[in-house]
């Protein structure tokens, strides 16, 4: 995590994926041990299953948008 700068400020680390379905690269994602590094995580296009979920292991928390269950979208 950085550290407070002279002006008393903690910057925010962000890091901004697009991993393109892959399961592959979402797995590499959530198991680098740098992970940790960063504040906030923002995966794009994460993997999904045929169940509609993306998978996770304890360390994260998967939120997903509001109608996410109730009106799915299709993929093309």
């Amino acid at each position: 995590m950085p550290e407070q700068t002279a002006d008393n400020t903690t910057p925010l680390c962000i890091w901004q994926q697009n991993l393109n379905n892959s399961p592959t690269a979402q797995a590499s994602l959530l198991n680098n041990p740098h992970i940790a590094d960063w504040d906030l995580i923002a995966i794009q296009e994460p993997h999904i299953s045929f169940l509609c979920n993306t998978s996770a292991n304890h360390h994260w928390h998967v939120l997903y948008p509001t109608l996410h269950y109730t009106q799915p979208q299709s993929k093309t």
